[in-house]
């Protein structure tokens, strides 16, 4: 009787931690894949920061006012934002001329050299900051890639965690629109 209720008890502790295990993958998808959740300031104004700048310098949000800005947070240590970062590329050499300005966000501090390598190899040449934990929170980042793209007042109008073909779509659909926009 005694070996029935322990294989019953196991039974039912395996079952509670396949079902937690299940949970815990399920919460951890967007990172990886992508997430469709709206940031909670969709529509607020995008929070103003002044970065240093990987080739010097200094960068601030507001100087971009009246353009179509995407800022992403990422970091050159993480797979999806390294798959994001030939995507963006592409997006900020199609509109740049049409008012689209992308802004690298990088949590490569430590890393500078190779940073520096990984911009040169994918061919950069939109501008890359040096990120703070004060930005981050001010974005609410809590993974990366975490891309916002904030329409021509300022506002942001999209957010996505994660990075995966259909976010960059997604991305593309939204700058066309707001490109449009006045």
């Amino acid at each position: 009787m005694k070996g029935r209720e322990e294989k019953k008890w196991t039974r039912s502790l395996l079952i509670v931690a396949g079902v937690l295990a299940m949970v815990f993958a399920w919460q951890a998808i967007p990172a990886f894949c992508g997430s469709k959740k709206p940031s909670k300031a969709s529509q607020a104004v995008a929070p103003n920061f002044t970065l240093d700048a990987l080739n010097g310098g200094t960068k601030s949000l507001k100087d971009y006012r009246g353009k179509v800005v995407l800022v992403d947070f990422w970091s050159i240590k993480c797979p999806p934002c390294r798959r994001a970062v030939p995507h963006l590329v592409t997006l900020y050499d199609k509109y740049k001329k049409q008012g689209f300005v992308a802004l690298g966000v990088s949590f490569d501090r430590k890393d500078m050299e190779d940073l520096k390598s990984f911009v040169s190899e994918f061919n950069v040449d939109y501008p890359v900051l040096l990120g703070t934990m004060d930005v981050a929170r001010a974005y609410g980042v809590r993974s990366i890639p975490s891309m916002f793209l904030l329409d021509k007042q300022g506002h942001i109008r999209l957010h996505r965690i994660g990075f995966n073909e259909e976010i960059g779509n997604e991305i593309e659909t939204e700058l066309k629109a707001l490109l449009k926009e006045k």
